[in-house]
């Protein structure tokens, strides 16, 4: 087959064999990419090191039936402050498998490109609240896969929520119906989980402010990302299949592999 050249963030990297590596890039042609660079982890090759996981590179690969196979490669940008900092690091492998849970097939998104792009270098320019560019990632990214939560209203009644700096009312969050639910209907769903006055405020703001502009909002964080982790994992394409299978999904972990 024909070699091609692309541009991809390398989301995940896996020993394969003696000196292969088994590479899943996130692409702005192709989408989500699969394929092998062989002779990788030989001390003396110099293409490993271009092609580290987060890296954004431009590379020459073959089409094969399972795996495409890399032949060149070269650094675009490596995101390497990103990897000296374990907070940073976390929040971005997290970042990457959430592109790799709601990437459906090879559907190229440049969007996805792009908002995983810049929320990376979000991440690069922090020193803290690593956790709100993390949260504002999942919104967007399960908006462009069209798993958008229900942010603005009740998902059960419909009835409209929490109005700016109001601390009235128990507002939810059901993974399972995808969106917020007010104090009356609750009780509709068995997997709801309360939120803290102000917190659907700061879960619109996610989807309305560029990944730049998130604040740290550490009183919220941890509330944001639970509800943005549930919800990426209740609705990620193979969640989807299993429950119209009629099977319950096992516990997954969106955090390192």
């Amino acid at each position: 087959m024909a070699p091609y050249k692309s541009r991809g963030i390398v989301l995940r990297s896996i020993r394969y064999g003696e000196a292969d590596r088994i590479l899943d890039l996130y692409t702005l042609d192709g989408g989500l990419v699969s394929a092998i660079a062989k002779g990788i982890r030989r001390t003396k090759s110099r293409f490993g090191a271009r092609l580290e996981p987060l890296s954004c590179v431009e590379f020459v690969a073959y089409g094969g039936r399972n795996l495409d196979t890399v032949t060149q490669a070269e650094t675009l940008r490596s995101f390497h402050p990103i990897r000296e900092n374990l907070g940073r690091l976390e929040a971005a492998g997290r970042m990457a498998r959430d592109v790799r849970a709601l990437s459906g097939g090879d559907e190229a998104d440049r969007r996805v490109f792009n908002l995983l792009y810049h929320a990376l270098d979000a991440l690069e320019s922090k020193e803290e609240g690593f956790g709100g560019v993390e949260a504002a990632f999942g919104m967007k990214l399960a908006m462009l896969a069209g798993y958008a939560p229900e942010v603005d209203s009740c998902v059960s009644c419909s009835a409209p929520l929490e109005a700016p700096g109001d601390s009235e009312g128990l507002v939810s969050f059901s993974p399972e119906l995808g969106g917020l639910l007010c104090g009356e209907c609750k009780a509709v769903s068995r997997e709801a989980f309360p939120l803290p006055p102000g917190a659907p405020e700061r879960l619109r703001g996610l989807l309305a402010l560029s990944m730049k502009e998130i604040p740290r909002e550490p009183k919220f964080e941890e509330s944001l990302l639970r509800v943005v982790h549930s919800h990426i994992q209740a609705h990620a394409p193979a969640a989807i299949q299993s429950r119209r299978a009629g099977k319950t999904p096992g516990p997954r972990v969106l955090g390192s592999a």
